[in-house]
């Protein structure tokens, strides 16, 4: 069963190498330490992103979960304020 879990970003940059446009995000996952992740930037800029709340499912490699838009990715991600490494039911 794929875990997800909240985590907060510490950081937003290009990521470097990327064939599409794309960010690297380090996400602090409290007790779990820090992860990178990768997700499209859509209309998210890299300076609005850092302290964000997000959604990732952490099995193998991160991944920052986002709801298909028309106008591009839209973040999943809680609606108040939760410590990072806090598992979503």
């Amino acid at each position: 069963m794929t875990e997800l879990i909240v985590g907060r970003v510490l950081s937003a940059d290009d990521h470097p190498g990327s064939r599409a446009p794309s960010y690297l995000l380090r996400v602090d996952l409290g007790g779990r330490g820090e992860r990178e992740a990768q997700m499209e930037p859509g209309d998210y800029a890299k300076d609005e992103l850092v302290g964000a709340l997000v959604v990732l499912s952490i099995d193998d490699e991160p991944i920052v979960l986002a709801a298909r838009s028309h106008g591009g990715p839209r973040l999943v991600r809680p609606d108040a304020d939760v410590e990072p490494g806090t598992i979503v039911a």
